[in-house]
């Protein structure tokens, strides 16, 4: 777009504009890709935190909720398929995720210490009006833009249209508006966390990044696994190297936190625990079985 017409506020040749925002759209999409597969990587207690509004690229439950993937045995045993009591073979799996479940509570209890503990300033007003560069809300002085909130709100278009949803209804126009604020309240707890990751120092060395670019192969099934997703999204290898030490120092803080604050005895679960969840999964499972 030239000078003159961007001071006038008149696009004459909207095609020109097209290469810069697709450009713009891929590159958001790309980091949203990049950061939930450390979210994936770090698990529950540190990926919900960022699976919230990612992209379901990967094959993740991205409403913040962890998939416990398992292998066939392993959702006999769940499903409870091969005897009528599977329990006993769902232990490990029933324990892991009650661990999970406590370490989240504990780390979200956290994070709304920390939100108290700042100075927060929201502006809804700026959301529905007002240009992509204005702030929509501060902590501790530093600005949150609208257009952060933005470029989150097409992820969330952009996963519904790819499950088939009209985003243009009014339905969804609604939801999509209701959305904004819980979105808006996501920045603000990200920016607290940044802040107080900042304030701790925390370095990261070669080997850290190495190790959790391992974690994250792992999840792929190895390395070349994992290249061959990368590949096929236009995902180097730096550049996921990049994302890891943008936030290698927020995963070893929340990791310090739980070491220091989840006393061990909180998991050590009863009988009565296991089969609660135990029973409820296999409820849940039945739930989902398609009628015959």
């Amino acid at each position: 777009m030239d000078t003159e017409n961007e001071n006038n506020g008149i696009t004459d040749n909207e095609d020109s504009d097209k290469p810069s925002e697709e450009k713009k759209e891929n590159s958001s999409n790309k980091k949203a890709i990049i950061i939930a597969a450390i979210a994936l990587a770090v698990g529950l207690a540190f990926g919900a935190y960022f699976i919230n509004y990612t992209p379901d690229i990967f094959g993740m439950a991205g409403n913040g909720e962890e998939e416990i993937v398992v292998n066939d045995e392993e959702e006999i045993a769940l499903n409870g398929e091969e005897e009528v009591d599977g329990f006993e073979e769902a232990r490990p799996y029933l324990e892991e995720q009650l661990t999970q479940q406590k370490e989240q509570e504990l780390l979200l209890q956290h994070l709304e210490e920390l939100k108290a503990e700042s100075e927060i300033e929201k502006f809804l007003e700026v959301i529905g009006q007002g240009d992509e560069e204005a702030a929509i809300a501060t902590v501790n002085g530093e600005e949150i833009k609208k257009e952060e909130l933005l470029e989150i709100e097409q992820e969330q278009i952009q996963q519904m249209e790819m499950q088939g949803m009209d985003t243009e209804s009014d339905e969804i126009s609604a939801m999509i508006e209701q959305q904004r604020e819980q979105i808006l309240e996501n920045l603000i707890t990200q920016v607290v966390l940044k802040q107080r990751v900042e304030k701790e120092d925390i370095t990261v060395s070669d080997a850290d990044i190495e190790e959790q670019y391992q974690q994250i192969a792992q999840q792929f099934g190895g390395e070349e696994m994992l290249e061959h997703q990368m590949e096929a999204r236009g995902i180097t290898r730096e550049e996921l190297e990049e994302e890891i030490v943008k936030h290698l120092p927020t995963q070893t803080y929340l990791e310090n936190y739980l070491d220091e604050n989840l006393d061990p005895e909180e998991l050590i679960f009863s009988e009565e625990e296991l089969r609660e969840m135990y029973e409820l999964q296999q409820m849940q499972q039945q739930m989902q079985m398609p009628v015959q």
